[in-house]
Order: structure tokens, then C-alpha cells, then sequence
């Protein structure tokens, strides 16, 4: 009646079924704060993977699938530990109770020459963490650090490969002394270190932190902690980066054959200037035949032919580990960038070592040691100058694809204005350089007692540094027939050794730290050159030279001898109080002023400590800050106190003596007096606030004087002046979503900075680069322009007109008039170049093993003096240089009545000259990096005998948002013999960089 197989199949089915399900089971439980308060949202989880994770709900409450047998569970959320726990066979109901994670305020911040916790901290730091640098690929520190910092104003000014970035923290506090931050390499002023090495970077921003590293310390300082071991595992990395860079060239689009032959059009307008019977209409016959057509069948894009897409690769590998005895870090790095730009390039390895010795628990021994090697090509700036100008109606090449020689006297038809073709010079030129750095650190730790250690740190450091420029016989312009070769080379050694008593004990609720002990630094640099014509033909050194022979070379030695103390006081690690006092003895001052004194103080309030805040929900840290202090400088070169000659001449055969330089005994250091205020706090365990208010003046300003006539120098060295920084900074970062597969961070910074000078014997007006003035007027902006205001175009003549203003006895503007006679114009106040407030606003989103990074900067109420355009926007006073496309809105004057931007081409004196007609706001705000990543699954991972694959893609300055008309924004801001801060010339521009990198962690 049964069938006996089917019912056995049955059973067994419904056996195996139920066995099935039994393999999986439901676990319930409640999770709460320490106190005893329901915790919604924690995130529960089996270990090891993210599926069917849950959260709990408004009550705490939760419900997970886990196996049959034993489980281990993982619970986190944002501002909690998470949690890990064993859930045993039979265990089906469990209460998870976190503790809250006081991770950032007892982590270790690296402030120099000691480490504290970040909640004993009472001055502005700021510290980024590798993670934070890695979203782009450099060589220079300062472009990994743009936007990240609030006060912190990176400059990358030049796409030069190979560049530095210029620094500016709080302004510029300086007119002459050096502006850029100090660097301190894992505790040791200055140092050599690769990128790829840094574990972390912290800024140091006001005197409580930076008086104690004294008259070095006037912009700041920037201390590099570099990677060590973090386990006992040997741990590998690996990382390969490739891709390509292509020159931005802006919004200054050069103008194609036949939009310049248009344009030239307007030079031939039948206007002349109060003459009459003026048709103003364009004498086409006198055009054609100055212009003939055929240039038309010549196109010539001079920046596409001497720009081009350049690759770039960076590759690392690092090795750290621990025995029982020593910690090990190894790292080697190769970075090749080409140019985009014809015959250039930049390579550099750098090899890092850091090794820790353990004797016992407290005695150490630390020796760390960084080499790194260069090599590269430069090129000549008048190069760039011509791919810009040069006219598309000149073919740079022959029938041969041989690059033409040009001079006056060829005989084809070479229209560009100086008769250069700079592929020619390119070819028959070279400019390469190459260095080394060997850095050498020896560090010992030796405890005295329980509370005394006597700390000795300890650097040893050379380099060496070589560069050529070499032009052919065979070169066009002024070596052509001759040649040309100047070979420069530098080598700087020398040593930096400090030794300090540290002290850390504590007394119940009392807990006293602190330092005392000297530092010495000296260095040597020998720089040695020589130079000369008459070069034959493929011979590219100096033993072969046969005229205009000439040799420099200089020394320099440098020292600083140092005495340094610091205490830090807390009290129930609530109220915290700090001093240092340092004193510099520098080689670069009288001896009668040799040494500078350097005091700080500061101090600090923990209230998030106090019993009224402790359990406060909302209010997770709240520290307020004050400090003082002063630093210093002497950075502006060795012997400005002393009466020097100068022995170039000659007198009868003999070295001639000429003064040139008076004596100051009195000249002694800047000092930069700093004030700042500010506050952190911590909100709903997801936002970090950081506001800090400064109020810097620095005093006994470092400059070169004017004298009377009859003292028969026109300036000598003294201390007189102030420049005063007024700034707030605010910064923000908060988790603005955090689920079980995705998070969104952001971080936001924002400084104001107010600049002005005071204090000077008199007012001053620098005029330098392309003749661009700018004024230094107490009460004045630092860097402020000063030139007529363009005021149009007049509507009946077509002349350029600027500004003219009457003033009362008082100096108070009466009235004001417009004037086609520019020495007739007035001289005006314009603007600085130094902005007045910029930022950085950063995104970082995850989902599951995707990343997304998205980082801004901006900059905003500078002004530039963009030099380029008096010549690509002319009006027609250089007829042979190229023109570039007009923006929209502008209308060239071609009859009277008309209102127009340009003047026309036939009435057009000193249209070009200095005026506020191209000076434009710099603004801009800069899509400075996108980077998409994608970590592989960790069991694959695992699989491959691996730790970590991550691969991403990356671009680099990928777009800047401006109104600039030219390059791009990104002006310098450090004056020089041929640079003014502010004024934009033709540069070498800035790249723009996409990527592939691919991470690998053994």
C-alpha cells in the first residue's frame, strides 16, 4: 500500500531541512553606554563579514542571524570602541555595553622636542596623518598639504618638474627675511625625507608651540615624523603609480593663423589721430599686400608643438618589523617625472632607514639615515617666452623635419618679431643638473632616574648639487659661432647636536614635565663656478674654452649655538600651563647682539573634564586655549652688520677695493610677537571644531634703509618697521553618515588674514618685475600695487584714458578726471597680492570597498599683475607677436561714438604700460584632486598570500574656477631680483595630473 522509497525519501528530506535550518540561529540583545543609557544605531556584525549585518533600533534593541555553533560578534559606532565578543553554542540573549572612544584626545602629537597628548595640548597644532596626504601623488610635501591646514597658504606657482611649492603660515610677517615654515625631521631641525616615508605631519602655529625652536621659527614650523614599525610581523608595501601630465595652459588661448590674420586687420584702419577726412575703414589693398594671404597656409600651434603629454611613474616599497630587541623600518622610492615641456625632466630616489635599538625598556638607541639622488633638465625661460608670442605663420621646421635656424639675414620670410625660433635653442642647448643628500641620525635615550632622562639627538648631513647650462656654436642669438658653457656647483655640509634633560613625574593630581639642555648648529657651504665662450662644436666642458673666461665662488659658515628650556604643568589633566624660554647666539649678528631671547607661554582649559560636562551628550570635548610668546629671524644672509668691498675691480694690474656695504654693530634680530586664542570642541561624537584668533607684530624689521646723499650710499642695513598679521582661523571635520556600507567625511578650513606695515622711516616704492611698483606706506598693505587706474577708452578718439586725482593740502581726494596723457595719471593704492582669505574643503565618501575623495582649495581677495597680457593683448604695438583670443565683452575702438574696451591700434600711446588695466582679482577656487579606489575583498586578499590590494585611479588639479584671464591664478608671493609678489609672467604652467596607483600590502 506504501511505497517504502518514497517515504524514506521523505523522511530524509525533511531531516536534512531541519538541519538546515538549525545551522542558523537568532541572537538578541540590547546594546548601552557605560552609564547605562540606550545606544541606537550601533552597527552588529559576525567578524569577518559584513553581510546581514544589523543596527540596533530607537531602544537598543537588536536581532542577528548567527551560526548554530559558537560566533564571535563585532558592535561599533561613531565615538565608541568597538567591541568584540565570543557568543557561545547556546547563548541566544546578550547585553553589549561600549565604552566611549577618548582615541583623539590620548593620542600622541609630535610637537618637536617632547610629544604630549593631544588633550594636554595648550597651543595651535594641527597634525595630518598619511592617510590624509596620500590622495595625491608629489615629490613636494607642500602640494601633498594644500587645503588641509587653516592658515596654512600654499603656492604652486611653476609646473616645473621637480618644483617646490611656497608656504606661508599667518601671512607674511617679513619684508627681507626668509618666509618658509621650519622643517624639523623626526625631532631634528631640517633633514631630508621622501613623501612616501611620512607617517604624519604636524603644524605648529603660534608661539606656545614655536618659541621654543626660536629665531628659526618665524613662519612657523612643520615637524615630519617619518614611518617606524608598528608589529611584531615583518610588514611589506608596495606601490606603483603611473600616468600623465598635460600642461594647463588657462584661459589664455593663443590665437591661430587665421584668427591673428584677421585681427591684424585693425592695424590697418584708415584713422589717424586729429587729422581729417578719417574714413576708419580697414585699407584692404594695404592689408593684402603686407599680409598676404599665403601666410595663410602656414599654422603653427607653438604650444601644442613644444608642450606635450608627459608621463610620470612613482614607485615604493617599504619593509618595517619588530624583534625582540630592535624596530626596523625600511623605504626606497623612485620618482620620474618628464616635463611637458620640451627637454625636461626630473628623477630622484631616495633610500630611508630607521632603526631603533632597545637596551632595556627605557634605554634606546635610535640611527636613522635617508640618501637620496637627483638628476634632471632645466630649460631657459626665453623658450616659453616665445611659445607663447612666436606667429603661427612661421613653420619652426625645414622639409627635413630639422628645426630652422633663424637670424636676421635668413632668407625665407620669418615673421615673429625677435627672429627666434626656440626649438632651434632647444635642440642646440642643454641644462642639466644632478645632486645627492646623505642625512645620518644618531639618537640616544638614557634614563637617570624613574623621572630623568638625558636625551642626546644628533644629525650629520651633506649634499651636493650641480647644474650646466650649455648653448652650442651651432645655437641661434647671441652664442651662436661661439657657444657658451657655465657650470655651478654647491656642496653644504655640516651638523646639528642637541642634548636634553627631560624630566616626567606626577604628584598625585599634579603632573610636571618638561626639558632643559643646548643645541649647536653649524654648517659650511662652498659654492664654485666657472663660465666661457668659443666652445668647438660637440665638446661640452670647461678645459675647452677659448674666451670670456670667468670663475665665482663664495663660502659661507654659518652657526647657531642655543639654550633651551620648557616646562608643561597639568592639573587633574583639566587646567594645563605651559612656558618655554630659549636664547640663539647667531654668527650672522655683532657679537655686541649676538644673542636673542625667545619666551613663551600658554596655557589651557580641558572643561569637557569638568563634573558639569562629563556625561554631556552633546558636548564630547570642549578645550579653550591661550598663548604667547616671541620668535625670531636672521635669516637674511651672512655679514649684513659689516663694512664690506667689494674686490671686482682692478687698479694698476692689482685687486682694486671698492666699498660696497656700510657698517650697522647695532643690527640685530626681528622678533615676531604673537598672540592667540582659540578653542576645540567636540560635538554629538561626529564634529571637531577648531577656532583660533592671532594678533602677530613683528618689530625691528631686518631692511635696507635709505641714506642722505652726502653718506654716498643709497642704503644700509637697519632694523626699523613692523608688519602686523591679524587673522581667525576656523576648521571643521565631521562624519556626516556612517551606516554598515557607507560613510561620508568632510573636512572644511577657512582663514582670514589682515596684513598691515607701520613704523617705517619713510615711505617706499619698489619698482621691479616689468616694471611693476608697489609702495610700502605705514598703515599699508604689505605687497600693495601702486600704478594709475585704467579708465577706458576714450568714445571719440579711441585713446586709452587712466585717472587722474585732485587732492586737498590734506591729502583727501577732491575731485576726479580722466587723462589720455599717462604721465598725467595718478598713482594710486590698488591692491595687495597677498589674499584675504583661503581654504580647503575636503570629502571623503565610502561605500563597501569603494572610496571616493574629493578635495578643494580656494583663495580669495588677491590681486595680480598679469605682465602677460601687455603683450598678447597689445593693441597692436607689437604687431609681430602673437595675440591671444579675446574674452568675451571685448570690442576694439574702430570709430568715434563707439564704446569700447581696447584703444584702437592707431591711437594707442602707452595703452600697454603698468596700469590697473591688467590687474585682476585672483581668485579662484580649485578642484584640486578626485580619487576613486576600490579595496579588494579581504579573503581574496588572503588568498594571494596577501594583507591589502587597493587600486585607484586619481587626477590632479583637474579644473580651477576663476575669472583670471591668463594662465592660472597661481601666482608667486616671494620676492626676488626678477620676481615681484604678485605679478605673473610667463611661466612654465602647472600640470594637470591623472593617474592610476596600486597598493599592495604583504
Amino acid at each position: 500500500m506504501f511505497n517504502l522509497k518514497k517515504i524514506l525519501l521523505f523522511i530524509f528530506l525533511v531531516v536534512s531541512c531541519s538541519g538546515l535550518y538549525a545551522q542558523v540561529r537568532v541572537l538578541k540583545g540590547k546594546v548601552t553606554a557605560k552609564d547605562g543609557s540606550v545606544l541606537p544605531g550601533v552597527v552588529i556584525e559576525l567578524k569577518g563579514t559584513t553581510k546581514g549585518a544589523v543596527a540596533s533600533g530607537p531602544d537598543g534593541f537588536f536581532s542577528l542571524n548567527i551560526p548554530a555553533g559558537g560566533a564571535t560578534i563585532q558592535a561599533h559606532s561613531i565615538g565608541y570602541v568597538t567591541k568584540e565578543l565570543t557568543i557561545a553554542a547556546g547563548q541566544s540573549k546578550i547585553t553589549i555595553v561600549l565604552d566611549e572612544d577618548n582615541k583623539q584626545l590620548g593620542e600622541v602629537v609630535v610637537t618637536g622636542y617632547s610629544n604630549q597628548k593631544k588633550s594636554n595640548l595648550t597651543s595651535a597644532i594641527t597634525t595630518v596623518s598619511a592617510d590624509k596626504l596620500k590622495d595625491v601623488t608629489s615629490n613636494d610635501i607642500g602640494a601633498l598639504l594644500q587645503g588641509k591646514v587653516s592658515g596654512l597658504n600654499v603656492v604652486n606657482s611653476s609646473g616645473v618638474p621637480g618644483s617646490s611649492s611656497e608656504i606661508r603660515l599667518r601671512g607674511v610677517s617679513s619684508v627681507n627675511a626668509t618666509q618658509s615654515p621650519l622643517f624639523v625631521v623626526d625631532g631634528i631641525i631640517g633633514g631630508n625625507y621622501d613623501p612616501n616615508d611620512v607617517e604624519s605631519i604636524s603644524v605648529l602655529k603660534d608661539a606656545g608651540a614655536t618659541a621654543i625652536y626660536g629665531s628659526q621659527a618665524n613662519g612657523g614650523v612643520i615637524i615630519v615624523t617619518t614611518k617606524k614599525a608598528k608589529s611584531d610581523q615583518t610588514q611589506y608595501e608596495f606601490k606603483a603609480v603611473t600616468g600623465f601630465r598635460t600642461p594647463d595652459f588657462g584661459s589664455m588661448t593663443m590665437m591661430n593663423s587665421s584668427q591673428l590674420y584677421q585681427n591684424q586687420k585693425e592695424l590697418f584702419r584708415d584713422y589717424i589721430p586729429g587729422a581729417t577726412g578719417n574714413t576708419y575703414a580697414v585699407d584692404l589693398v594695404q592689408f593684402q599686400s603686407q599680409r598676404p594671404a599665403s601666410i595663410l597656409n602656414t599654422n603653427t600651434n607653438w604650444l601644442t608643438t613644444m608642450f606635450k603629454t608627459a608621463p610620470m611613474q612613482n614607485y615604493y616599497f617599504s619593509a618595517m618589523g619588530k624583534t625582540a630587541k630592535n624596530d626596523y623600518y625600511f623605504g626606497a622610492t623612485y620618482y620620474n617625472e618628464d616635463g611637458t615641456f620640451l627637454n625636461t625632466n626630473y628623477k630622484r630616489i631616495n633610500l630611508r632607514a630607521n632603526s631603533t635599538y632597545h637596551f632595556t625598556d627605557k634605554i634606546t638607541l635610535t640611527n636613522n639615515i635617508n640618501i637620496s639622488g637627483i638628476q634632471g633638465k632645466s630649460y631657459d625661460y626665453n623658450d616659453i617666452y616665445y611659445a607663447y608670442l612666436n606667429l603661427p605663420w612661421d613653420n619652426p621646421y625645414d622639409a627635413s623635419g630639422n628645426a630652422k635656424y633663424v637670424d636676421g639675414n635668413s632668407k625665407f620670410k620669418w615673421w615673429s618679431r625677435d627672429k627666434t625660433n626656440p626649438i632651434n635653442t632647444i635642440d642646440n642647448s642643454d641644462h642639466p643638473y644632478k645632486g645627492f643628500d646623505v642625512n645620518y641620525d644618531l639618537i640616544l635615550n638614557l634614563p637617570i632616574t624613574n623621572w630623568l632622562t638625558f636625551t642626546t639627538n644628533n644629525r650629520l648631513s651633506a649634499s651636493y648639487n650641480y647644474s650646466s647650462t650649455y648653448y652650442s656654436p651651432a645655437v641661434e642669438g647671441v652664442y651662436h659661432g661661439t657657444g657658451y658653457l657655465n657650470n655651478q656647483s654647491t656642496f653644504v655640509y655640516g651638523g646639528i647636536s642637541t642634548n636634553l634633560l627631560k624630566f616626567n613625574f606626577k604628584l598625585g593630581d599634579h603632573e610636571i614635565n618638561g626639558l632643559a639642555g643646548a643645541e649647536f648648529e653649524g654648517s659650511q657651504t662652498n659654492v664654485m663656478g666657472a663660465s666661457g665662450k668659443g666652445l668647438p662644436i660637440g665638446l661640452q666642458v670647461l678645459d675647452v674654452v677659448a674666451n670670456s673666461q670667468a670663475v665665482n665662488g663664495y663660502t659661507e659658515s654659518p652657526t647657531i649655538a642655543s639654550y633651551l628650556s620648557q616646562v608643561n604643568y597639568s592639573y587633574k589633566n583639566t587646567y594645563f600651563l605651559s612656558g618655554s624660554y630659549r636664547v640663539d647666539g647667531s654668527s650672522a649678528f655683532s657679537p655686541e647682539h649676538k644673542y636673542g631671547s625667545f619666551p613663551s607661554v600658554s596655557a589651557a582649559w580641558l572643561a569637557s573634564n569638568e563634573a558639569f560636562l562629563k556625561d554631556n551628550h552633546t558636548i564630547n570635548t570642549l578645550k579653550l586655549r591661550l598663548s604667547y610668546g616671541v620668535t625670531g629671524t636672521q635669516s637674511i644672509g651672512a655679514g649684513k652688520y659689516l663694512g664690506l668691498y667689494s674686490l671686482s675691480s682692478q687698479y694698476n694690474g692689482s685687486v682694486g677695493a671698492t666699498p660696497s656695504q656700510l657698517e650697522n654693530p647695532d643690527l640685530t634680530w626681528e622678533s615676531k610677537y604673537q598672540t592667540d586664542a582659540g578653542f576645540d570642541i567636540g560635538l554629538f561624537k561626529r564634529i571637531n571644531i577648531t577656532v583660533d584668533a592671532y594678533h602677530n607684530v613683528t618689530k625691528n624689521l631686518l631692511l635696507q634703509v635709505s641714506q642722505p646723499p652726502s653718506v654716498g650710499f643709497e642704503t644700509k642695513w637697519e632694523n626699523a618697521g613692523q608688519v602686523t598679521n591679524n587673522g581667525l582661523e576656523f576648521a571643521i571635520n565631521s562624519i556626516n553618515i556612517r551606516s554598515k556600507n557607507f560613510q561620508w567625511n568632510t573636512d572644511f578650513n577657512i582663514s582670514f588674514n589682515n596684513n598691515k606695515i607701520g613704523g617705517f622711516p619713510a615711505t617706499t616704492i619698489s619698482t621691479g618685475q616689468d616694471n611693476v611698483s608697489q609702495i610700502y606706506r605705514n598703515g599699508g598693505d604689505l605687497y600693495e600695487f601702486y600704478m594709475p587706474k585704467w579708465a577706458g577708452v576714450n568714445a571719440q578718439t579711441g585713446a586709452p584714458q587712466w585717472e587722474v586725482q585732485t587732492k586737498d593740502a590734506k591729502g583727501n581726494v577732491t575731485s576726479t578726471s580722466v587723462t589720455s596723457n599717462y604721465a598725467s595719471a595718478t598713482l594710486q593704492e590698488v591692491g595687495s597680492a597677498l589674499p584675504k582669505y583661503q581654504g580647503g574643503f575636503n570629502n571623503e565618501f565610502k561605500y563597501k570597498s569603494l572610496s571616493l575623495r574629493v578635495n578643494m582649495y580656494y583663495v580669495v581677495g588677491n590681486k595680480i599683475y598679469n605682465a602677460n597680457l601687455s603683450q598678447v593683448q597689445n593693441d597692436g604695438s607689437e604687431p609681430y607677436l602673437n595675440q591671444m583670443v579675446a574674452t568675451k565683452g571685448t570690442v576694439i575702438w574702430t570709430h568715434p561714438g563707439e564704446i569700447a574696451t581696447d584703444p584702437s591700434p592707431q591711437n594707442n600711446a602707452n595703452s600697454t604700460s603698468v596700469s590697473t588695466r591688467y590687474l585682476q582679482d585672483g581668485n579662484y577656487i580649485s578642484l584640486r584632486n578626485v580619487a576613486l579606489g576600490y579595496s579588494f575583498p579581504k579573503p581574496l586578499a588572503k588568498r594571494l598570500k596577501l594583507n591589502d590590494i587597493n587600486v585607484s585611479v586619481s587626477g590632479d588639479n583637474i579644473y580651477t574656477f576663476t575669472h583670471y584671464i591668463g594662465q592660472d591664478p597661481s601666482t608667486n608671493i616671494t620676492p626676488g631680483n626678477f620676481a615681484t609678489p604678485g605679478v605673473a609672467d610667463f611661466k612654465y604652467p602647472n600640470n594637470r595630473q591623472f593617474l592610476l596607483n596600486i597598493n599592495v600590502k604583504f
